[in-house]
């Protein structure tokens, strides 16, 4: 009976080490959302863009968590994206595929291209591979004003296509309707800010009298 006791608390020991060690390793795992995205500007990190429904990204998961555990060792950040709560950073940093990996070191971005194990993760930056991939382009940047600007085109068309889900699924409305919606919102937006911008030129290069008097006799 002793024996059968011992052998089950052993079991329990190894079963709670197992856990500790899982939890230790998701731990080290950082997740990147819109709000703290800049964290990446300082030091070196990997970061992986994917998303809940992407097959790749699902088998890419253990082997991701695996490495972040080795974070420490390496002295690195090991960080993840989830593009599906976080749109904008997937257009501030143009991306087009999942699962995507960067390295970044110092706010200098890198596209890694290699291999998706563990080893070829620990390698590339145990010993730095990355000197040797061409960097992302300055007007790329995702802290440059441009990737700032398609950061909210991107969150821009999250919000409409939950506006269209709500539509058709929510309100059982036809497709043709969100659409004519969506049409007529983006028509009237146009005009808004045609009569905006017009007005803006005015107040900064008003028309002269003599040029509104000639004007005024050509209409006469």
């Amino acid at each position: 009976l002793m024996t059968h006791r011992a052998v089950g608390m052993m079991g329990w020991k190894q079963c709670l080490g197992l856990l500790l060690c899982l939890g230790s390793t998701a731990a080290k795992l950082t997740v990147i959302g819109e709000d703290d995205w800049k964290q990446l500007m300082e030091g070196e990190w990997m970061v992986e863009f994917a998303a809940p429904w992407c097959p790749a990204c699902r088998a890419l998961q253990p082997t991701w968590e695996d490495f972040a555990g080795w974070s420490e060792d390496l002295e690195v950040g090991v960080g993840q994206v989830d593009v599906t709560t976080s749109p904008g950073l997937s257009g501030r940093f143009m991306v087009t595929a999942l699962p995507t990996i960067f390295h970044v070191k110092e706010g200098v971005f890198r596209q890694y291209r290699g291999a998706r194990d563990k080893d070829s993760f620990i390698s590339f930056v145990e010993e730095k591979k990355w000197q040797g991939v061409e960097p992302v382009s300055e007007w790329k940047s995702p802290d440059s004003i441009q990737m700032s600007l398609v950061s909210y085109f991107f969150k821009l068309s999250m919000v409409l296509r939950n506006v269209h889900s709500t539509l058709t699924e929510d309100y059982q409305l036809p497709y043709w309707v969100s659409y004519v919606a969506f049409a007529v919102a983006t028509i009237l937006l146009g005009g808004i800010l045609g009569l905006f911008l017009v007005c803006c030129i005015d107040c900064v290069y008003p028309p002269r009298r003599e040029e509104m008097h000639e004007i005024g006799r050509a209409h006469v």
